[in-house]
């Protein structure tokens, strides 16, 4: 993964995004005094070049109806986009049982703030053994070479992790 510019981020980000102590994480604060941790962690799901996409709200604090943590967390995703041509993987957390809600919400954060034609989300759920809805996605540019492939190996092992073999 090629570094996200610091500079390019903060131009657009309503919240000061600062570098966090690990690799490929940066991490801001929002008005209410929620604390965000973004980050991009290398995948295998997909055999092209892929990266785990993290949110994580460190301190728990609730921060409603912030379009600015939103925008935040955008400038952060379309910069890590502008210099990486790669695939990122979207895993909505399970823990509290609000990972249909949060789905839907980043993929309408995604569909209304992303440009219009420049990537493809390709989004499922499949229902582990315990019952859980598990929701992921995965995101490219349009102009990946491997686009195509992506999509086919996400269907394909979300099929394969669906399904209990005979």
């Amino acid at each position: 993964m090629k570094e996200l510019d610091l500079n390019k981020i903060n131009a657009l980000a309503p919240y000061n995004v600062v570098k966090a102590n690990r690799p490929n994480y940066f991490r801001f604060i929002s008005k209410a005094g929620a604390e965000f941790a973004i980050g991009f962690d290398e995948d295998d799901f997909i055999s092209s070049e892929s990266y785990q996409f993290i949110i994580v709200n460190s301190n728990g604090k609730h921060s409603p109806n912030d379009i600015r943590v939103r925008d935040t967390i955008f400038a952060i995703v379309n910069e890590f986009f502008r210099v990486n041509n790669v695939t990122m993987l979207y895993i909505c957390e399970t823990s509290d049982g609000k990972q249909a809600m949060r789905s839907r919400l980043f993929s309408y954060w995604f569909t209304t703030l992303a440009d219009k034609g420049k990537y493809s989300i390709y989004q499922s759920s499949i229902v582990d053994e315990e019952g859980v809805d598990n929701y992921f996605a995965v995101i490219t540019r349009t102009d990946n070479p491997f686009a195509k492939q992506v999509m086919n190996e996400f269907y394909d092992n979300l099929y394969f992790f669906s399904h209990k073999p005979e």
